[in-house]
């Protein structure tokens, strides 16, 4: 069995059709089917069921493309990190945007004064994209908002602080000396958009499921300045990170929430046997010093 095998077998699988696969794939059809047949052959196995008019996986064929897929992503996680070791010893870090506003340009510049033979080279990237990237040894460590669940991945916190609601200066509620999360259900949300600040987006939505409610949003706002003159206007209320106050003159109230705080937990990620030199002195160094 070849790589190659897998290749195809997972195209026909996902497209669950022989031409669009071939197409998909640049070779002819009955290159294709040959070698999807000789798989079959050496599995002892019926990976497809064919008919006339369609293409579909059998129970043993579903099985096989986890399998298929997993291998596939190992082999070329194999072939990034042999290429990653023939380069330079540079350190690659994803980031989201949360992270280099906070804490990330602190860190990079304690490296580069205890490494400065080392590159750092940054990309930004959505915690998606940098979970995919560490995967594939494409990144040495990310930075973003918390929760990492991948069991491939370690990860450490490195900054976690609390929401604050923001409010119109004439909203009843200014009053209040602090406030619970449940209690703004009803409310009128403006939010970071979820296409630009995926990370931030998705973790205040969860910690609203949390709370019990799923916000009603508005308005999707970027920068956080633009959030917070939205507010200022009376359109909605909002929920941004306690820092970003000082950072913005907007007329509006800040109004801290009570106990327990949800918080907005930024942390650095990194693979569990990714063996870069840069890497280890970067956790070594900054992480855990």
């Amino acid at each position: 069995m070849e790589l190659r095998q897998l290749k195809y077998f997972v195209a026909v699988a996902e497209e669950l059709n022989f031409r669009r696969a071939a197409e998909k794939l640049y070779i002819q059809q009955p290159p294709l089917s040959r070698q999807i047949r000789q798989l079959e052959t050496e599995l002892g196995i019926e990976l497809f069921q064919r008919s006339k008019r369609s293409v579909s996986l059998t129970k043993a064929g579903k099985a096989f493309l986890d399998e298929a897929r997993l291998t596939l992503a190992q082999a070329q996680r194999a072939v990034n990190v042999a290429q990653q070791a023939t380069k330079t010893n540079q350190l690659i870090i994803g980031f989201s945007l949360c992270a280099f506003d906070r804490i990330l340009p602190e860190l990079i510049d304690k490296f580069r004064q205890q490494h400065p033979e080392t590159p750092v080279n940054l990309i930004e990237m959505t915690k998606e994209s940098q979970i995919q990237a560490l995967l594939t040894a494409k990144i040495d460590v990310g930075f973003c908002y918390a929760p990492i669940t991948n069991s491939e991945l370690d990860s450490v916190t490195i900054l976690s602080e609390p929401l604050v609601v923001v409010l119109p200066p004439e909203h009843p509620l200014v009053e209040q000396e602090s406030i619970e999360l449940r209690s703004l259900k009803s409310e009128s949300f403006i939010l970071c958009p979820k296409d630009i600040k995926p990370d931030a987006h998705e973790q205040i939505m969860q910690l609203c499921d949390q709370a019990g409610f799923q916000p009603k949003i508005v308005q999707e706002a970027s920068p956080s300045e633009v959030q917070l003159r939205l507010v200022e206007s009376g359109m909605g209320i909002s929920l941004i990170a306690a820092s970003c106050k000082t950072r913005h003159n907007a007329r509006v109230v800040y109004l801290p929430l009570v106990e327990p705080v949800p918080l907005l937990t930024i942390a650095a990620v990194w693979h569990k046997k990714q063996p870069s030199l840069a890497l280890s002195n970067f956790i070594k160094d900054c992480l855990f010093k």
